[in-house]
């Protein structure tokens, strides 16, 4: 006599299948190597709803603490949007010839861009080096431009800057401490800058 399956053990069979089934279509979510960090929607008036972390003193608003200066200082004058909570009064002013370092950020995966608020201050014309430099396995320290940006002398808000697809980021459990580098062309403009931000999450 030939088996048949019955609605119960048809019912059971269909819910194993389907938990197997499960187990491998839904993917476990990526770790993030770096740790969490406060985020602002910074750049919202822009078009841009996506979450940002501020750089360490990125604001300037208490000085320049971390950040490595020459020919450049933090004064009076901020972006006019105001995007830090609390209000904004100053800025980082950098020479031409000058540059800006700023502290170490955490770059993974997932901490894939950056923007920031800039204008030149002097000159008709030179752009603003855009730079992160990082040290590789083997101790060597690395410069890798991510932009030549050339803006006007009202404030304005910079493109979206790739970070992590400049480093050798395999993994979602790798990561970097890097620093940005601002950078003026030489015998060109100065410039100012304000509110650096790192966009903390990947999107697919």
């Amino acid at each position: 006599m030939p088996y048949v399956l019955r609605p119960r053990g048809l019912r059971a069979g269909l819910t194993a299948l389907l938990g197997t089934l499960a187990v491998f279509v839904v993917p476990a979510a990526a770790q993030a190597a770096c740790a969490p960090t406060p985020t602002t929607k910074a750049f919202q008036a822009f078009g841009d709803s996506n979450d940002y972390s501020l750089v360490p003193n990125g604001g300037f608003e208490t000085g320049a603490g971390g950040w490595s200066l020459s020919r450049a200082s933090v004064t009076y004058g901020n972006e006019p949007w105001s995007v830090r909570a609390g209000g904004d009064s100053r800025s980082l002013a950098i020479d031409a010839g000058g540059v800006a370092v700023s502290p170490t950020v955490c770059v993974d995966r997932n901490h894939p861009t950056m923007r920031f608020f800039a204008k030149r201050t002097s000159g008709s014309w030179g752009v603003l080096n855009v730079r992160v430099r990082w040290q590789d396995d083997s101790g060597r320290t690395n410069e890798t431009t991510m932009s030549s940006l050339s803006l006007g002398t009202s404030w304005g808000a910079t493109p979206s800057l790739n970070l992590a697809s400049l480093l050798p980021l395999w993994n979602d459990d790798q990561d970097y401490s890097v620093q940005l580098v601002f950078d003026p062309e030489n015998y060109g403009g100065n410039w100012a800058i304000d509110d650096v931000y790192v966009d903390p999450y990947a999107r697919g």
